[in-house]
């Protein structure tokens, strides 16, 4: 007998449609994205075409950066490209997976409609026999099909140990699916299941309530969900701690059982997006880690049995936790209400790949069990949730950059910047809009432009993972805390004996930054297609380049502007001239940058892509700019 499922009353059962106020906050999100990157030349208030790098951004959880760089429109009302119901790709490294994103994206202007299972389903079969079964190879293939083709096979090509996923994504701005389609999409699943399982084809529907959680939240609302312990020896099979309420701050109630493997990985298939692990999203490490061999290998292996009690465990935290007792046979259903799983990401993956990995799903027997730490906590006790994320996964369970967000010195940056008039975003979800600073930035702009620029460490920011490493490795010999080393008082305000330093670092930020972004603005306007695509991708080498080129020069600007009292005027100053300086140095940047990557690519047989993440490369780029006398001198100083 299948176990009933009572609704949870932790939480109202969630809206299926946008309501006016949560278009606001979309809209508002769009326009700030719009006014954030003015490269991009996308007016504020065109919301179909934000709509579309909005959602691919919180679907992939690229920086603004690497989806300028990675997000190609090949929409034939757009671009002239002869397509079939693909508007949009994108290729991202992922650990040791390389994916293809492909998207179809439906907007209506009075946000209405919703997902249509027929569409759904004529989409993901499209791209299914396009890119998985062949249909590529006729003659009659259209154009925006061959280009994608073309672009995947060149990333493969570049890193060959990469395993290949095409994921489908089917996004509108309406309603979610009607609760009687949800079967409908389940049969969709189950067909191409075996697909999903050996070359890692699969599709996700997302509406307009999809979107607007992955901004405000992070992640779709899990539903409630049932896993079952084992409950071989009877009651000592589970340890049940019903604390309830507490004035120490402590979880509501805590579970300690086994669970077979199964129920993990079913929830994996469920829930495909990742919005299991919406704190550990960016770090399952691939299949290919140690760590995550040793699972696979204990899992498949004679002695299966043994991989409960050599394994950490899971923890999972949920609003509200329900102990099913007495027991249906030798299980005890436990109902969780808004479910994560914050620590335990590598081995649930790692297990899903283990069952359905074409080479060990046949050892794969499913009779091992997994350790599970189950806690009830009341969602306004934030300060435990966060406590114990941090305590159960120090390294990977949130992101890094979201972990330093409330660090005092952030704050006192932000206040700073705030007097030159200068919006700093140091958290995700906070919405400063451009038509109130001079500009706006974020802490994880400023880092890597002064990383990329003033570091001169280009190179490296092509990896993505190298950028979290950055907001990863705060102690105090870390790079981060020597980038951001401002030095504050016991109270966490500047301190007054080294204000003058503070000011410069802040100065050095807003000056990184600001040749980055004008260098990628000037980019959009290169005429040649073939120049474009490596310029595109060459922001920071290229504000690295007019930096090298006017290093001394731009120090002693910036010391000078430094010196005086945070002001509007003296930041409104200090833009004015960093842009002319762009306008007048980036051809000859250009020039460097063209010369030097067609020396190496010929001299070392390497593609642009791995020239691009080459360090050596770096060295040769820079020091071939620091060899070129700059022009007239600059003169950042206030008028």
């Amino acid at each position: 007998m299948p176990t009933k499922l009572t609704v949870s009353k932790a939480r109202k059962a969630h809206p299926d449609k946008l309501a006016q106020e949560q278009i606001a906050a979309l809209q508002a999100r769009m326009q700030l994205l719009a006014e954030r990157n003015p490269s991009w030349k996308i007016k504020s208030d065109d919301y179909e075409r934000l709509y579309e790098y909005v959602a691919a951004q919180k679907i992939t959880y690229l920086y603004d950066d690497e989806l300028f760089e990675k997000f190609v429109c090949v929409d034939s009302h757009r671009t002239g490209k002869v397509e079939e119901l693909l508007d949009a790709y994108l290729i991202q490294e992922q650990g040791d997976e390389l994916h293809l994103h492909l998207f179809q994206f439906k907007f209506s202007k009075a946000y209405e409609g919703g997902v249509s299972t027929k569409e759904l389903y004529s989409f993901v079969d499209r791209m299914h026999r396009v890119f998985l079964r062949g249909d590529l190879e006729d003659e009659k293939t259209l154009g925006a099909y061959a280009e994608v083709r073309r672009a995947f096979d060149e990333a493969r090509s570049a890193n060959k140990r990469l395993k290949s996923r095409i994921r489908c994504h089917f996004v509108t701005n309406g309603q979610r699916l009607a609760p009687t389609d949800r079967p409908k999409v389940d049969e969709m699943r189950e067909v191409y299941r075996f697909d999903r399982q050996t070359n890692g084809f699969t599709f996700e529907a997302y509406a307009g309530m999809d979107i607007y959680d992955l901004c405000e939240h992070g992640r779709i609302p899990i539903q409630d969900e049932i896993l079952e312990l084992n409950y071989e020896f009877k009651e000592t099979s589970v340890l049940h701690h019903p604390i309830g309420t507490n004035p120490n701050g402590m979880p509501l109630k805590a579970i300690v059982g086994f669970v077979n493997v199964n129920q993990l990985t079913r929830l994996v298939d469920r829930y495909s997006n990742n919005e299991l692990f919406e704190k550990n999203v960016r770090f399952f490490l691939g299949a290919g880690k140690d760590v995550n061999k040793r699972i696979t290998a204990t899992v498949t292996s004679d002695h299966s049995s043994w991989f409960g009690f050599m394994n950490n465990g899971v923890s999972i935290i949920a609003d509200s936790v329900h102990l099913n007792l007495p027991p249906t046979g030798k299980k005890v259903p436990v109902q969780l209400a808004n479910m994560q799983i914050i620590n335990g990401c590598q081995t649930v993956n790692a297990l899903y790949h283990a069952k359905h990995d074409p080479e060990l799903r046949d050892k794969f027997q499913g009779n091992s069990n997994v350790l599970v730490r189950i806690y009830e906590i009341d969602p306004a006790n934030k300060a435990f949730t966060d406590a114990l994320i941090l305590a159960t996964n120090s390294q990977n369970a949130i992101r890094p950059e979201d972990q330093v967000a409330n660090d005092p010195v952030q704050k006192a940056l932000q206040e700073l910047f705030r007097r030159y008039n200068i919006g700093y975003e140091r958290k995700e979800g906070e919405k400063l809009s451009a038509k109130n600073f001079l500009l706006v930035l974020t802490k994880e702009d400023a880092a890597l432009a002064y990383l990329g620029v003033v570091d001169k460490h280009a190179s490296k920011l092509r990896n993505s993972l190298s950028r979290r490493e950055f907001f990863r490795q705060n102690a105090e010999d870390s790079d981060y805390a020597r980038v951001f080393g401002l030095q504050l008082t016991a109270d966490g305000v500047l301190d007054s004996s080294s204000e003058l330093q503070s000011r410069e670092r802040a100065l050095q930020f807003i000056a990184a930054h600001v040749l980055v972004q004008r260098c990628r603005e000037n980019v959009t306007s290169v005429s040649s297609a073939s120049k474009k695509g490596a310029l595109r991708k060459a922001g920071f080498y290229l504000a690295g380049i007019i930096h090298a080129r006017y290093q001394a020069e731009l120090e002693k600007a910036i010391k000078a502007a430094a010196d005086e009292s945070p002001t509007s005027k003296i930041a409104e100053s200090l833009l004015s001239e960093l842009r002319k300086r762009v306008e007048s140095g980036f051809s000859q940047a250009v020039s460097i940058f063209e010369r030097e990557l067609k020396a190496f690519v010929e001299t070392n047989g390497k593609d642009e892509d791995a020239a691009l993440k080459n360090s050596a490369f770096a060295k040769k780029v820079f020091e071939a700019a620091g060899s070129v006398p700059p022009e007239a001198e600059l003169d950042l100083r206030p008028a």
